[in-house]
């Protein structure tokens, strides 16, 4: 559905629409008002979202959930039953009577009156019909007032959440402005005390369970220390502070043995060194480390430059040189005979140093013996002592817990009011006015889309495309509503205004009928329509009175002999001279035919006194009718009864050249038209055409209608006489 064509059937329906939106304004006004009145105040509470600082806590209570998880559980909290019954009896709501507005009070009566009659009426059934005497009523339950205002109290309870936040929303609803404020207050304040003393029952379950612990393990740690002397006295091991005597000996003499083979692998070097330079007769490091030796190598220095510079001067038996070179020979055996002594004092090193290392390894091997006797018991030793540290460091962590949960005990609570409940001021719910606006608007919505709803669930024809869409059938074009006054004008209208729009688009018809039916002499046009209202009647005796009015012979026969009404329109019949009498054969054809004094109009009318109108026009008598009529006029116009109301329509059909189908714009469904078209011969759908009428002004179809062009009347034409015998 297009947008202007929703806009149309709003508006052709304004007053249902505005009477429904009245109704619905009304009915929410009275339902506001009677509504009994209601007072919400809110309290906002701030929850900590924190874990317990001590882990023994968490375990001796349900782990609480982190995050918004933890949020949504303490407003689960505040709607439980206990804080319910925890307010109800702080304030003795129970012994309140509530005040009840007029309705709910007219409510309950009512109630009450129809539980009345019920039992009436089954006490007299059985006393009447079954002969049983009515049981006894059993005696009523006393009510249980705590509750049923626990009940109502948590009806009238809102604990709300958001997510990203800790603030948790109490709100109440109360016929008293005071209970309401005095419910979300003493509700958060009880919510808070029962949370306090919950963790300090909490606390001091932890502290008498970490005390029985913390003495246990304390025991424990002193019989490891008992079992570890013990083991020390049964084994004789000595402990130090660097560790045990056997460790501490077998490391000093791995120390020992380590220091006298660095000793000897010196001495072994400096004995080859001097060894070595001795062969090579040059001297080593350790002999020039000596004092007499370097004193002999500087004199020995000075005696062989002297001996140089000689045997340059004198000759080889010279006295200087060879006292020079005597004194050189007895210089170098000093310088032999203190290395030898060199030699022999590092030798003696080097076995001293053997000595040493021997002594040591055997040292080392006796402290080994005496080590690995003492292995097994220092394992076992060492053993105890982890175990006890153990056991220690364990009771050392739960004598700092004992000491945390004693101090938890006085810990603040984990939620806090941020903003106590007011008093309010105003009622709850929106003011009875803005109610019935909301309501009309509702109602103004729902019944629109109904209007929609029934629109597109019937389906009715809303234009040409539409039309020429559904029955596949030419479209002669489309003629405008005139209003209800004025339905009935039409014939009227074309005479007055001979050059008016509707009598353009209806001379178009005129001749799209010629061109459907293959022209000739005379066309004999059927005109019908699936339904009724339909605009049919008026169809024909429009196109008839201006087709006359042209100058054509035209005669129209009221064929519709169940419902006629062409008698509205030129009048009824003279006495004995209707289409009834003529095909009775009571009078003749010349005789009947009345002529319109302003078009020249020849008409056959009916007067409604055929008991069966479907024989006479299946009759011999009305094709010889027809054919006369063809012979004697350029067109004849039969208007036909509804097509879906009886089958006149169908035996017309056949004595006609072409059917001109009135669709009623947005009166008939698509359904109606298809099957109308469906019902009529299949040979005279090559000889349809459909035309729209009663269509809106603003939605005629610019290609099936003309808009007129002269504004002058039409000429007074020479009418035409009635046919003479």
């Amino acid at each position: 559905m297009r947008l202007t064509d929703l806009l149309s059937l709003l508006w052709r329906r304004k007053m249902t629409l505005a009477f429904a939106a009245l109704v619905t304004a009304v009915l929410g006004f009275v339902v506001a008002k009677s509504l009994p009145v209601r007072f919400a105040s809110e309290g906002l509470l701030l929850v900590e979202n924190r874990e317990p600082p001590i882990p023994e806590l968490n375990q001796s209570v349900a782990n609480a959930p982190p995050g918004m998880q933890r949020i949504r559980t303490e407003a689960d909290i505040l709607r439980s039953r206990r804080l319910a019954e925890e307010v109800v009896r702080t304030l003795e709501l129970h012994q309140k009577e509530e005040q009840e507005s007029g309705f709910s009070k007219a409510m309950q009566d009512a109630g009450d009156w129809a539980r009345g009659l019920m039992a009436s009426a089954g006490r007299w059934w059985s006393e009447t019909v079954d002969g049983v005497p009515p049981a006894p009523a059993e005696p009523e339950q006393p009510l249980d007032r705590v509750a049923l205002a626990i009940e109502e109290l948590q009806q009238r309870l809102s604990i709300r959440t958001s997510d990203n936040s800790n603030v948790v929303s109490v709100r109440y609803l109360s016929p008293s402005p005071d209970e309401a404020a005095q419910v979300v207050n003493i509700l958060m304040e009880r919510y808070i005390s029962l949370e306090v003393a919950a963790k300090r029952d909490t606390t001091l379950q932890a502290n008498e369970w970490l005390t029985e612990r913390l003495t246990a393990l304390r025991e424990d740690v002193e019989q490891a220390d008992r079992k570890i002397q013990a083991f020390r006295r049964e084994s004789g091991l000595l402990e130090t502070a660097q560790g045990s005597l056997g460790a501490l000996q077998l490391n000093e003499q791995q120390a020992r043995v380590a220091l006298a083979r660095q000793e000897l692998a010196r001495a072994q070097a400096a004995l080859d060194s001097v060894m070595r330079s001795g062969l090579r007769g040059s001297a080593s490091s350790e002999a020039l480390a000596s004092p007499v030796i370097q004193s002999l190598r500087d004199r020995e220095a000075e005696i062989v430059q002297r001996a140089a510079t000689l045997g340059q001067r004198l000759g080889p038996r010279h006295p200087d040189r060879l006292a020079a070179e005597a004194e050189l020979r007895d210089l170098q055996r000093q310088i032999a005979g203190e290395t030898s002594r060199i030699v022999t004092s590092l030798r003696r090193e080097v076995d001293a140093a053997r000595d040493r290392l021997q002594d040591a390894q055997a040292s080392l091997a006796t402290t080994t013996t005496t080590a690995r006797s003492g292995a097994q018991a220092e394992v076992m030793l060492a053993q105890l002592t982890r175990d006890a540290e153990a056991k220690r460091q364990v009771y050392q962590a739960f004598l700092t817990r004992t000491e945390q949960t004693r101090l938890a005990s006085a810990q603040f609570p984990a939620a806090r009011v941020i903003s106590p409940a007011a008093v309010p001021f105003r009622p709850n719910g929106p003011p009875a006015s803005v109610v019935a606006a909301f309501s009309g608007f509702i109602g103004l919505f729902l019944m629109g889309g109904l209007l929609v709803l029934r629109r597109m669930t019937h389906g009715t024809v809303n234009s040409v495309q539409d039309l020429v869409t559904i029955t596949g059938i030419q479209n002669a074009g489309s003629l405008p509503a005139l209003g209800s006054g004025r339905r009935r004008r039409m014939p009227g209208m074309v005479m007055e205004q001979g050059q008016s729009g509707i009598a353009e688009t209806l001379r178009a018809l005129r001749l799209t009928m010629q061109s459907v039916a293959g022209g000739g002499p005379a066309n004999t046009v059927l005109v019908t329509s699936p339904g009724i209202g339909d605009g049919k009647s008026t169809l024909a005796a429009s196109m008839a009175r201006l087709s006359a009015a042209d100058g054509l012979r035209v005669l129209l026969l009221e064929t519709d002999m169940r419902r006629p009404q062409m008698s509205t329109i030129f009048g009824a019949p003279w006495p004995g001279r209707s289409i009834e009498a003529v095909l009775n054969g009571e009078t003749r054809f010349e005789d009947a035919v009345q002529v319109d004094e302003r078009s020249g109009l020849h008409t056959l009318l009916s007067d409604r006194s055929s008991p069966n109108p479907q024989a006479l026009i299946e009759s011999r008598q009305f094709a010889e009718l027809i054919s006369r009529a063809r012979r004697e006029y350029h067109l004849v116009i039969m208007d036909s009864p509804p097509v879906m109301r009886v089958a006149d329509a169908v035996v017309l059909s056949q004595h006609a050249d072409s059917v001109l189908f009135a669709v009623g714009w947005e009166r008939a469904s698509r359904t109606m038209v298809l099957e109308a078209i469906r019902r009529l011969p299949r040979s005279m759908r090559a000889r349809m055409a459909t035309v729209l009428t009663r269509v809106r002004p603003g939605r005629l179809d610019p290609l099936g209608y003309y808009a007129g062009y002269a504004k002058s009347a039409s000429p007074d034409l020479k009418r035409l006489p009635a046919p003479g015998a």
